[in-house]
Order: structure tokens, then sequence, then C-alpha cells
């Protein structure tokens, strides 16, 4: 098994399940495949990649909607261009920046699936003292994940959990409407499945972050977070069976699997490099008087102007 069959796991009876799921076999299932990999190379503004999973995965996260996947694949290859200079240009490994991330905060996707079929990915700060030099270093480990996800990955629906045993409000406040506003733009772009959120080891002032995050998330996805104060809650939600050692779990600890991530991110240095090019050939602009799209005061939605 190589190494990044031993970091995503799936087995051929689960990706049969994931298919019979959604009521189809895997001859029709490539056929959409097929029929999107048609549809990219008719598409002038969207870059001609050779990743047929890709396509699987945007099948997947649009319940199989050929339609919805074309609006999946173009938000991504959208925002890769909108937010080029915040967050994709900067996804390298080896670089300062991808270092003063690795030290910041500690991301793991999870191996196995869960029983319905999910798979799980485990964010903690690891910043108490605010040191980031902007709030997109937060991210920035867990974008590098997505990514090595859309190409090998095969799962029904997302879990996420936010373990906030080493936050604080100076983690908090760097994320200003105007950021929230991006990273909200990125989720609904990519239309990534989400089944449930999991809040983990809050404290105090979690209730200030739920009244942040009611304004900025729709309604549907808000519905999904559910807050836990010990790992004992989270295991009423979660089987213990698919998480860290250190949560209570039977996998690896969250550190053990998050050196195996990174020791693979730094290996896929040319698969970053790749993907420098991977964006929209569009060009798009902020609307100045556009309404603000999350009811944050701040302006951002976007406009496309023209196909070069």
């Amino acid at each position: 098994m190589s190494n990044l069959s031993k970091l995503l796991e799936v087995t051929e009876e689960e990706k049969k399940a994931i298919l019979e799921h959604f009521n189809t076999t895997e001859d029709e299932f490539e056929e959409q495949v097929k029929y999107l990999k048609e549809w990219l190379q008719q598409s002038h503004h969207l870059p001609k990649e050779d990743d047929e999973n890709k396509l699987r995965i945007s099948l997947l996260n649009s319940k199989m909607s050929l339609e919805k996947a074309k609006k999946s694949l173009e938000g991504y290859y959208r925002i890769r261009a909108v937010y080029s200079d915040e967050f994709f240009n900067c996804m390298m490994p080896k670089t300062e920046r991808y270092e003063e991330a690795k030290k910041l905060v500690t991301t793991v996707v999870m191996p196995k699936l869960t029983n319905d079929l999910c798979r799980i990915t485990i964010f903690k700060f690891d910043d108490p003292n605010g040191e980031a030099t902007d709030p997109y270093i937060y991210q920035m480990i867990a974008l590098m994940m997505a990514e090595i996800r859309i190409s090998h990955d095969y799962f029904l629906s997302n879990k996420m959990i936010f373990d906030y045993s080493n936050c604080g409000w100076k983690n908090i406040v760097k994320f200003t409407p105007a950021v929230n506003q991006k990273l909200v733009d990125i989720l609904l772009s990519i239309n990534l499945r989400i089944e449930s959120i999991h809040f983990v080891n809050t404290t105090a002032f979690i209730d200030q972050v739920m009244k942040i995050l009611k304004n900025v998330l729709p309604a549907k996805i808000f519905g999904k977070i559910h807050t836990h104060k010990d790992f004992d809650s989270l295991h009423e939600e979660i089987a213990p069976e698919f998480l860290p050692s250190n949560y209570g779990g039977k996998q690896k600890s969250l550190e053990e699997l998050y050196d195996e991530w990174c020791e693979h991110l730094e290996r896929s240095e040319d698969l970053f490099q790749k993907l420098l090019n991977v964006k929209s050939s569009e060009k798009y602009e902020t609307e100045a008087d556009a309404q603000d799209m999350f009811g944050l005061g701040a302006e951002g939605s976007f406009k496309k102007l023209a196909i070069d």
C-alpha cells in the first residue's frame, strides 16, 4: 500500500456502496465522468487538466448532478483565479510561509471513512499568541490537503472537527468580515458536501463565535454545527474507531498523522507547481456597488468580465 493509500483509505466495497447510495453503477458513473471531460475540453476559459478524479469528486459533491458538477468545477477554477494572491499562489511546500503555517496549525484528514462513508478532517489552532502573519496562514495546510484529496480521494460527504483547545480571541479577531467573506465564497464555490461540523473543547467565547458564524454561513450549513465541551460528547456523534488516539480514538495520534501528511505534501512539490496555472482564464472584478454577500458590511461579490 502506498503512502497516500494509507493516508486516504477507501476500499472497493466502500466505493461500491457510495455509488449504490446514488443508485448508479460504475459504468454509469464513468460515463458521466467522460461527459464532464468532454465539456471541460470545450470550455475554452477552463484549463485542460488530465485529472479524471477531480471530475469524480465534483460529481460526488454534486450528488451526481451533471449541471451542479459543472458549476462546482467552474467555481473551483474561478476561486483559483480570484484568490490566487491570498491563497493559491502561496500553496507551495518547503517555503517560509509553508513552514509558518505548519507551525501554527495542525490539520489532519483521517485515513478511514466512517460507517456512513464520510471523510473526517480535523483542524486545530496552535497559535495561542496570535503570531500568524495573516489569517490565511491558518487555511494554507488544509487547502493543500484538499488539493491532494481532489486528485485521489473517494467519499460520500465530509465531517469537520474544529478543536478550540488552543484557540483564543487573538486568533478569532484576525477573521475580519472581508476575510470571512472570501472563506465562505471558497466553501460555497466548490460545492463541498458537509455532513456535519463539530466544535470540540469549546470555551467561554464559543457563544460569540457562533454569533459571528450565524451571520456568515448559510443557514443550511450553520445548522450542521454541533458543539462539544469534551471528547465524550464528540464520541456520541463520531465513533472513536475513526478518531485519533489523543481524541479517545483508535487511530494514530493527531501529531503522528499530521507529520505523515506534511511529509506527503513536501514530496508533492511538482503537483503544487503545476497547480499554479490551474485556474479560469476569465477575469473578475469586485462590483463596487454590490450588496454584501453575507450581511457583513463588506463589498465583494464577483462579476465576470471577459474571456481571454
